[in-house]
């Protein structure tokens, strides 16, 4: 285990002295250790409420937004659309409408997706990482207010 040195106060000090000295701790490593273990507790404790009451409270404030998003691929690429699939199965919730336009070898996919910024962004995010994309677009629509 890795050692820490910092300074203390004098009142520090004396206080640790003290807490050794009650025969409560074995030294004084032990009692920052202890402090440092409950000091830990309390502030998980803390994110954890406040992490609760901020996604509660927040999600009726964040708002929802809708993107157009459009993509060009080749017709006949099986790796590019099982990559496809498996992403617009884990924005399912998130896609309202997906269209499909062919001509020649070439095919356009049209997506209409509403959610939060964040999850729009990762979405575009997330597409426009795919390899063998001929064209890539998107528009995201301010909310009304």
């Amino acid at each position: 285990m890795p050692i820490i040195s910092f300074n203390i106060t004098q009142n520090m000090k004396d206080f640790l002295k003290k807490m050794v000295g009650s025969r409560e701790y074995k030294n004084s490593s032990n009692v920052m250790r202890d402090a440092l273990v409950r000091l830990m507790d309390v502030h998980d404790e803390q994110d954890v409420a406040l992490g609760t009451a901020t996604l509660t409270d927040l999600t009726p404030i964040v708002p929802k937004l809708t993107s157009s998003i459009l993509i060009t691929i080749k017709k006949y690429n099986a790796k590019l659309e099982k990559k496809l699939n498996h992403l617009e199965t884990r924005y399912s919730k998130s896609i309202l409408h997906k269209s499909i336009f062919s001509h020649t070898d070439i095919k356009s996919l049209m997506y209409v997706v509403e959610d939060t910024m964040p999850e729009i962004q990762s979405f575009v995010t997330d597409l426009n990482g795919l390899e063998n994309i001929l064209s890539f677009r998107y528009v995201i629509n301010e909310p009304e207010e």
